[in-house]
């Protein structure tokens, strides 16, 4: 499957925050958001606009 680029503004608290629990974890902070991702409940489709 192809990546693509996200880029985000967030806190500097909560990039610590996000590098911290990487380390914890022994992952990257990509792997962490991905899986915090994963978690996320599946959008209706009904709901999905284009744009």
């Amino acid at each position: 499957m192809a990546k693509k680029d996200l880029h985000i503004r967030i806190t500097e608290r909560r990039i610590n925050k996000l590098r911290l629990l990487a380390v914890e974890k022994d992952k990257t902070i990509t792997q962490i958001i991905e899986d915090l991702i994963d978690t996320l409940p599946e959008p209706q489709k009904e709901n999905i606009t284009a744009g």
